[in-house]
């Protein structure tokens, strides 16, 4: 009887590598732009801010090797209910759960619990666009397939615009990457780039 064999894992290491690399350098930021403020409040602890940081940053570093483990399949389960909450946690941002910073209103809170919304959308939408991708196949390339990324991706980008507008641009660019990854003709990415780059130069 043969042995069933196990499933081969591969890491990009060198993505990974550029994941710890950008999280050291912005902790050497955090610390360079608030080590004075921090000394001043924080009776000598000019690393406060970054001490802090850095504890979020290996929270994170953690949950994303258990992440890595699990089948990518099993998030597709998941892609619409998440896509349709983070429609739901951004109008709750209006509502009295809504957190006001800076004359804006981009938290929300939850009991001890705070988040930014907009971070969930970018998460729901990756997995979405993902799934759909998969699902479009070949058609991804069409016309069609293009139409059916930029519906779901606009509507949730423009709402979150309307908050924060460079979250909104961050999602928008978002899809503009995976399109460009997924589909088989890449001038009409690269015009889009470019006519974008004369834009910004107009203005």
């Amino acid at each position: 009887m043969a042995k069933k064999k196990k499933p081969r894992r591969f890491y990009d290491y060198s993505l990974l590598f550029t994941v710890i690399f950008l999280t050291i350098f912005g902790l050497v930021m955090i610390y360079s732009a608030s080590s004075y403020a921090a000394q001043l409040k924080f009776k000598g602890n000019a690393a406060y801010y970054m001490v802090k940081q850095g504890k979020i940053a290996l929270g994170g570093l953690a949950l994303m090797i258990i992440i890595s483990k699990l089948d990518y399949h099993w998030y597709a389960r998941f892609a619409l209910p998440a896509y349709g909450l983070s429609y739901v946690l951004m109008l709750l941002v209006y509502t009295p759960l809504g957190i006001e910073a800076n004359g804006k209103k981009r938290w929300l809170g939850i009991g001890p619990v705070s988040f930014q919304p907009t971070e969930f959308v970018k998460i729901a939408l990756i997995v979405m666009l993902s799934s759909m991708i998969v699902e479009l196949g070949k058609n991804v390339n069409t016309k069609k397939g293009v139409t059916a990324i930029c519906g779901v991706t606009l509507p949730i980008a423009a709402i979150v615009a309307a908050n924060n507008l460079s979250s909104g641009i961050i999602i928008v660019g978002i899809a503009f990457v995976m399109l460009f990854v997924s589909c088989k003709k890449k001038w009409p990415f690269f015009a889009c780039g470019l006519a974008a780059v004369g834009v910004l130069a107009f203005a």
